[in-house]
């Protein structure tokens, strides 16, 4: 089972440190956080939590995730290097379509887009984006940045975005894929009609197996091959031997985890090594 590895609350240097040692590892990707800002007024409305509150405080360092993710090209070799989830209808689609474009061609291919619709309003609101209709606008800045990469003369006539001849260079001779974030009803059909895959938040063993057979039930739908899809389930915990052993007798090919959330660097570093050998690597 490939592995992947997600940490956000360390300092931003540390990220070098952490992609390092998941890429001497063996580790298949490694994902970086996405918020602009931090609003500290808001309704408690995420859904992946019963409290309705986010896992991050207002104090938690977030860095601009395709900078981060460049850096990570720099100072890793094999490892696939991801944002998940990048809050996409809060950007430019050109200016995102640039920052990832810069990634990919950087990192020699290795970039993972993971793409969420963002659930907290009032952070679109400080910058200055509509909250409303954010899924459908999403869509169509995925169609509008793989125009782009083409590195061709593209326009574009939509219902949100609209523009004469331009052309991007340079172009990609492969497009990063494009991981869809959310596990609503809705996130799975739209993942399944857009996406190249599945990046689900963090859920429990159970609900990512009712998920997964959610996922590539609308694959088939949309028809499309399932094999084809990938599906990186995450685990809502760090997590232990048993549980790994669970997800790979389950079949899943992808099991995103997260270490515990009160250590410091070198405790992160530990627990990666603890994860591998629980893997049986």
């Amino acid at each position: 089972m490939k592995l992947t590895v997600s940490s956000h609350g360390t300092a931003l240097r540390d990220y070098a440190k952490l992609a390092r040692h998941a890429d001497a590892l063996g580790y298949e990707s490694f994902f970086v956080p996405d918020h602009m800002v931090a609003p500290l007024e808001f309704d408690p409305v995420y859904p992946y939590r019963e409290s309705g509150l986010p896992s991050f405080r207002p104090e938690t360092p977030f860095a601009d995730p395709w900078v981060m993710v460049g850096h990570l090209t720099a100072v890793t070799q094999r490892i696939k290097l991801g944002v998940g989830v990048f809050i996409l209808p809060m950007r430019n689609p050109m200016a995102a379509a640039k920052s990832i474009a810069t990634a990919q061609d950087l990192s020699d291919g290795r970039v993972l887009v993971g793409v969420g619709i963002g659930w907290m309003r009032e952070e679109f609101e400080a910058l200055g984006e509509a909250f409303k209709g954010r899924a459908e606008r999403t869509e169509e800045m995925l169609a509008i940045m793989r125009k782009l990469w083409t590195g061709q003369p593209v326009e574009h006539e939509g219902k949100f975005y609209n523009f004469k001849k331009v052309q991007m260079s340079p172009g990609l001779s492969q497009s990063p894929p494009i991981l869809w974030g959310g596990s609503s009803p809705a996130a799975l059909v739209r993942a399944a009609r857009v996406a190249d895959g599945w990046y689900g938040p963090p859920s429990s063993f159970e609900d990512n197996v009712t998920f997964r057979a959610g996922i590539l039930a609308e694959v088939e739908k949309a028809g499309r091959d399932p094999a084809e899809f990938a599906v990186w389930a995450r685990a809502n915990v760090p997590g232990d031997a048993d549980l790994i052993a669970r997800y790979r007798d389950a079949g899943f090919s992808q099991l995103g985890l997260r270490p515990p959330p009160e250590q410091e660097l070198q405790g992160r570093l530990d627990w990666m090594e603890k994860v591998m050998h629980w893997n049986g690597r």
